[in-house]
């Protein structure tokens, strides 16, 4: 509603121009969504925006105390955001302000909760912006939207515990196509046989123009298995093949034989590029299902089901076993950012008063750094490491120094990680009574669409001024029940500030079936294990500059 930088851009285009006497016109439409599918979206501008750790919050304290010299730290309600700096107050106010231009554009009011501090913050300024309350006072819909924090839960980013999502496994299996932090870069020089050992011939799994059809096969790779899928490429496939015959023998659509029907394709152009969007899912397809990484996937999984179980009995063992991972690494083909991975897991899933074994914490931390130094000096160093360990002078030598810092840190992070739920109520522990990793969206979806409707305690409503303060104390006068639960409008809106990954929006529809609520499960960013880790450790969650 600020029109200030509009005016200002057109005086400059009309100096530009170079007669101020010509009319300018700018129209401002901020689009900041990418709605994949119709059951999500997220923002490709604030992927970079996570929720801060406790020492995050250390460092906004030292910087508070350099601008406020002998003044008092901010405490209270709110003070948390006092203590932000100004880059990261910015980007929140940009979230903000795209937020309230989503609901205006849809001409929806939003009922607001959120989880966690860090969505709290950004809640209570979408909650007390002047515009948006003023767009909300003639809005014609009703929306709840409920902001999370993503480090309440970061096992299920790391392991697709719970279940498999063929998207999740072919991004984590792809580069991601420059420029972009969702689309990947899937190779066609075979297919157009471009056998030059340097050329690189790009497509990926979203295309310009593509039918209706094509675009629900993306939502299928995210909803549907992969043999339905596999069957539903071999049927695309061989219908449209440049060399299909008569003679052709009914197959069993797997992934061999949907190998065999992109060689139908091979060496012509025309045929590819006719059918781009379903040859190009089909490669990446194949790329993600050898057996070598799907043994490597289910490795983690099963790893990291171990573990759960064994935190839920005791906490003596598992880090020893961590420990011998890392030094069995040659055996087991783990990397180091797997353990990372393992390590993440295990620090997310308990409640935040489990105590790990003080003296098997040192031994893996030893083990470890001793890895992380050998690596390094032999230029092996995982590339997610190397930037951990660049960031503590790695860049110049790699030294003991430099391997015990970087493993300070790491830890530093997990153990920020493990107590983040402490304000929790109910969703303390990721650990089901089966010993089974339960995610914390999953538990907080149960209670939402529960059919009774239950008080979900750990939601917090931000109360849409005095007058709704008011009214929700009516019931103390003997008036009805007035307390706000998020199915009491028609759409939910579930925003996780800092990633969801594909298996997660796949669950949430399960909560939804045989209910009149449409749910939108949207995101800053559709996470893989490796970007969750560099969200993590390689982040720079402040947005100030070194």
């Amino acid at each position: 509603d600020d029109k200030s930088g509009l005016e200002w851009l057109e005086d400059s285009l009309l100096d530009w121009m170079g007669n101020r006497n010509y009319t300018v016109e700018i129209l401002y439409y901020p689009i900041f969504t990418c709605p994949i599918i119709r059951e999500t979206f997220f923002t490709p501008s604030y992927h970079r925006l996570y929720p801060l750790l406790e020492n995050d919050i250390t460092k906004c304290q030292a910087i508070w105390k350099v601008f406020n010299q002998n003044q008092p730290l901010p405490v209270g309600e709110g003070s948390q955001y006092e203590l932000y700096p100004q880059e990261l107050k910015i980007y929140i106010r940009q979230l903000v302000a795209n937020l309230h231009s989503l609901f205006g554009s849809l001409r929806l009011k939003e009922d607001i909760w959120s989880v966690g501090p860090f969505a709290k913050c950004v809640g209570e300024e979408l909650e007390g912006w002047l515009p948006a309350r003023n767009r909300r006072k003639t809005a014609q819909g009703t929306v709840s939207l409920i902001l999370l924090d993503r480090t309440l839960d970061l096992a299920g980013t790391v392991v697709g515990a719970g279940g498999e999502s063929v998207l999740s496994n072919m991004l984590q299996s792809h580069q991601n196509l420059p420029g972009h932090n969702f689309d990947i870069s899937v190779d066609l020089s075979k297919l157009l046989r471009v056998f030059c050992s340097e050329a690189f011939v790009p497509s990926s799994l979203g295309h310009a123009g593509s039918t209706q059809d094509e675009d629900d096969q993306l939502r299928d790779l995210i909803f549907q298995s992969e043999k339905q899928i596999i069957n539903s490429y071999h049927t695309k496939l061989a219908k449209h093949s440049p060399r299909k015959s008569d003679s052709r023998k009914a197959a069993v659509p797997n992934v061999q034989n949907l190998g065999h029907d992109l060689a139908e394709y091979e060496g012509d152009l025309e045929a590819v590029m006719a059918n781009l969007a379903t040859v190009s899912r089909a490669q990446a397809l194949i790329n993600c299902s050898n057996n070598q990484d799907i043994v490597h996937r289910k490795r983690l999984q099963s790893l990291a089901a171990q573990f759960t179980r064994e935190i839920q009995n005791s906490s003596f063992g598992v880090l020893e076993q961590i420990t011998e991972l890392v030094l069995g690494r040659g055996d087991t083909s783990l990397s180091l950012t797997d353990i990372l991975k393992l390590l993440l897991f295990v620090y997310s899933v308990p409640s935040p008063d489990f105590q790990f074994r003080e003296e098997e914490a040192e031994r893996l931390k030893s083990v470890l750094g001793e890895e992380i130094l050998r690596a390094g000096k032999l230029g092996t160093l995982d590339p997610l490491l190397l930037q951990i360990a660049r960031e503590e002078g790695g860049d110049i030598e790699m030294n003991e120094l430099v391997a015990l810092n970087t493993v300070n840190r790491i830890w530093t992070r997990l153990e920020a990680i493990l107590a983040y739920r402490s304000n929790t109520n109910k969703y303390a522990s990721l650990i089901d009574e089966n010993g089974m990793y339960n995610g914390f969206i999953s538990q907080l979806l149960t209670d939402i669409y529960h059919p009774n409707r239950i008080d979900v305690p750990d939601l917090h409503y931000h109360a849409g001024g005095l007058g709704a303060i008011l009214r929700s104390g009516l019931g103390w006068l003997g008036a009805a029940n007035t307390k706000q639960h998020p199915r009491q409008n028609p759409w939910v809106l579930v925003f996780v500030l800092g990633g969801v990954t594909p298996l997660e929006i796949k669950q949430s529809q399960t909560f939804v079936a045989g209910t009149e609520s449409k749910l939108t499960l949207a995101a800053t960013n559709i996470l893989t294990p490796l970007s969750s880790l560099n969200l993590l450790f390689n982040n720079n969650p402040l947005f100030m500059e070194s």
